[in-house]
């Protein structure tokens, strides 16, 4: 059965300097969401050679967090199966990626070397849902 949310998002990041020069920046959104049908998080393992899947293909789109828990293999991330559909994004050891995405394809990921687990935390979305 379709539930309403509301998302709370925010990230800040800060670039250091070995001379003591520091940037920083933040920001934050709030998303209302009605009809959600799928919330999914956890941590999972990505085979080389095969998909495992994130989240299954959403109405209208997803906000979505991943990290790569591994010490030594990239992640890769798709909208689809890897083999037929678009590349997300490459995660390095120890990176993470989070966006939102307007699109129906189902989020896949593999390790590119070996298994690597994943992190992950993915909200559907729908039509209506915008920052406010």
């Amino acid at each position: 059965m379709a539930q309403n949310y509301t998302f709370n998002g925010s990230l800040t990041m800060t670039a250091n300097s070995g001379t003591g020069y520091s940037q920083s920046q933040s920001g934050s959104f709030t998303i209302p969401i009605t009809g959600v049908d799928q919330i999914a998080s956890g941590r999972i393992d990505c085979a080389t050679g095969s998909d495992a899947t994130i989240m299954a293909a959403p109405g209208v789109g997803r906000i979505i967090y991943i990290k790569n828990m591994d010490d030594t293999s990239s992640l890769e991330v798709y909208e689809g199966a890897s083999s037929d559909n678009d590349l997300i994004g490459v995660l390095k050891p120890g990176e993470f990626l989070f966006t939102i995405i307007r699109g129906t394809g189902t989020t896949t990921a593999r390790g590119t070397d070996s298994t690597v687990t994943a992190e992950y935390f993915a909200v559907e979305i729908d039509s209506a849902a915008k920052a406010v």
